[in-house]
């Protein structure tokens, strides 16, 4: 995961909806992944590796299966597995069977998990035309500027993975790198690449979470964004006075410039 954040990340909002009532109150909401807008969100199966070979699983075997065996002191269960099932110190069919079960087994929890996980998405690109279209009600919205060092610490802040193919899970990563577990929370299509999208990522979804309110440093207005509707932000009672800004278009590039919001 990567640890150097942008300073600066940004969310697209609908005047409908919860977005004011959320902004009103200081809050970030955190969907559950069914609630997301592709299908295959935080939803993809992960893809095992090396369950076919002998050595790797002789070792997640001895550090993972029977390590939960030594833990609960059935020490001598372990030693009669592998007498029955270790020949020459590797697993036989019936045990690799076993083993690709018990991984099965654990992707299913955590997809079950994940279900209950709350996400909020965020991108490092304000003046994207199409995220405008798709996440700011065709221009008529306005989007948040959040200052990342403020973020909640409760919550992860991670970079998204953009990939062709669903994620791979080697069973001696359910010990080595147990981070992992969790890359379908943020492994996504490439189709969705231009959005360069990062993602806070709290144990509870449908959710919401105060966030400092000196989080919150600019907001923007779609450059269709209605007076009437602006005003439903400008009117607001506020902790902090975070800087406003009107979407325009350019005059000579398909390209989307900001000014300050003149009241």
């Amino acid at each position: 995961m990567i640890k150097n954040f942008p300073p600066k990340l940004y969310k697209f909002q609908s005047f409908e909806g919860k977005s004011l009532e959320n902004l009103r109150r200081g809050q970030i909401w955190f969907s559950k992944p069914a609630r997301l807008n592709d299908p295959f969100d935080c939803a993809t199966p992960v893809n095992f590796i090396d369950i076919d070979n002998e050595n790797v699983m002789a070792k997640f075997f001895e550090n993972y299966y029977f390590e939960d065996l030594r833990k609960s002191g059935n020490v001598e269960e372990i030693s009669k597995f592998k007498r029955q099932h270790f020949p020459n110190g590797k697993p036989d069919q019936e045990t690799l069977i076993l083993a690709e079960k018990l991984c099965r087994e654990f992707s299913q929890q955590q997809d079950e998990k994940y279900s209950h996980t709350g996400v909020a998405c965020f991108t490092t690109k304000l003046e994207n035309i199409l995220m405008w279209s798709y996440y700011a009600n065709g221009h008529k919205g306005f989007c948040l500027e959040f200052d990342t060092k403020y973020f909640p610490s409760s919550a992860k802040l991670i970079q998204v993975i953009y990939s062709s193919s669903y994620p791979t899970l080697s069973p001696e990563d359910l010990y080595k790198a147990p981070h992992k577990l969790g890359e379908p929370l943020y492994t996504k299509s490439k189709d969705w690449e231009n959005e360069e999208e990062w993602r806070l990522i709290m144990k509870q979804g449908d959710s919401s979470f105060e966030y400092n309110h000196k989080a919150l440093t600019a907001i923007y207005f779609g450059c269709w964004a209605l007076k009437e509707d602006i005003e439903k932000i400008t009117t607001l009672p506020a902790k902090a006075a975070p800087r406003l800004y009107q979407m325009q278009r350019s005059k000579t590039e398909f390209k989307l410039e900001y000014k300050p919001y003149r009241m």
